[in-house]
């Protein structure tokens, strides 16, 4: 299907309060899932099926409401690549009809509307927003504003490996005694300066691949939200702890890295242990990279982390 189980199963989650549950099909072997959405009067539910395993899937989620002991209706969408044969009464389920060539429902049942308008608004965004990367610049002027502050530095300091210290300390890199003396603006500037190529190289890549994901999770406003609180929080913990200048977006980064961790653990259950698993791996990786690599600021980091994972609660709570 073009529009997948997981955003159908989102959108029903999230705009119409239903919940997903796992469901073992004896006749396929296999653990599938299930949305359901408990009502007064039973439970209304919804599988996704390819054509050739529609009845052995509904009969595995039949069997599974059955055992719940309350009235319900299952509704089958079944995924075809050719005009499907006309609608019969199924008896357990009914059967919404989706054309995975023309990317829309071809037949459906009159009691599934509210299922096909469903599937229709998602295939409205997903078309309104063909190409999320293209339609999302957040990410994109994070980077340009990194990158162009980076060529002044350059340019200042006539070196593009090692950009010179007082360029950076003049720019606005954390400094505890400036800071003490009033200069709190370096807890955010010191989050856009890099001391060379490599380092904001690295960097930006890290910003590209984990800004799109944090701000597909969570939104334009809350992204930036836990992108600079983790900043500025990255360079406070790094005043108290460290007397070294220090300079660079990591300690945001880690922060998105702490949300996406977050996001993990709290669906970890609808949406598998594999991305929870990832996450935690490049969060582990990362940190034994900054305990082992001298002039690393691991305490701009791990407070940068604290700040995403801090954030991320109180958002999802919001």
């Amino acid at each position: 299907m073009k529009i997948s189980e997981k955003n159908l199963f989102d959108a029903l989650i999230k705009e119409h309060g239903f919940v997903i549950e796992q469901y073992y099909c004896k006749e396929l072997n296999e653990n599938r899932w299930i949305a359901l959405k408990y009502t007064e009067s039973g439970i209304y539910a919804v599988i996704c099926s390819e054509e050739e395993e529609e009845f052995y899937n509904a009969k595995g989620a039949d069997d599974f409401l059955r055992n719940k002991g309350k009235n319900y209706e299952l509704n089958n969408i079944i995924a075809v690549s050719h005009e499907y044969r006309d609608l019969t009464n199924s008896g357990s389920y009914k059967r919404i009809i989706f054309d995975k060539i023309s990317n829309r429902v071809l037949q459906y049942e009159s009691s599934t509307e509210f299922i096909v308008k469903v599937i229709s608004s998602l295939g409205e965004e997903k078309r309104s927003t063909n190409s999320y990367e293209a339609s999302s610049k957040i990410t994109l002027i994070l980077i340009l504003v990194n990158a162009i502050i980076f060529i002044t530095s350059v340019f200042l300091s006539g070196s593009l490996f090692d950009i010179d210290l007082g360029v950076l300390v003049f720019l606005g890199a954390k400094v505890n005694f400036l800071i003490e003396r009033g200069q709190y603006y370096r807890l955010l500037t010191a989050m856009f300066l890099h001391g060379g190529l490599l380092h904001i190289a690295f960097n930006m890549y890290a910003l590209y691949s984990l800004g799109n994901l944090t701000e597909q999770i969570y939104g334009k406003i809350k992204y930036l939200s836990i992108y600079f609180i983790s900043g500025i929080f990255s360079t406070y913990v790094s005043y108290l702890f460290s007397s070294a200048v220090s300079v660079g977006a990591s300690g945001a980064i880690f922060g998105l890295l702490g949300a996406t961790l977050v996001f993990g653990l709290k669906e970890k259950n609808r949406i598998g242990k594999g991305f929870l698993t990832n996450i935690i791996s490049v969060v582990v990786l990362n940190i034994m990279i900054g305990l082992t690599t001298p002039n690393i600021d691991n305490f701009g980091h791990f407070g940068g982390l604290i700040g995403g994972i801090v954030m991320a609660i109180f958002l999802r709570r919001e």
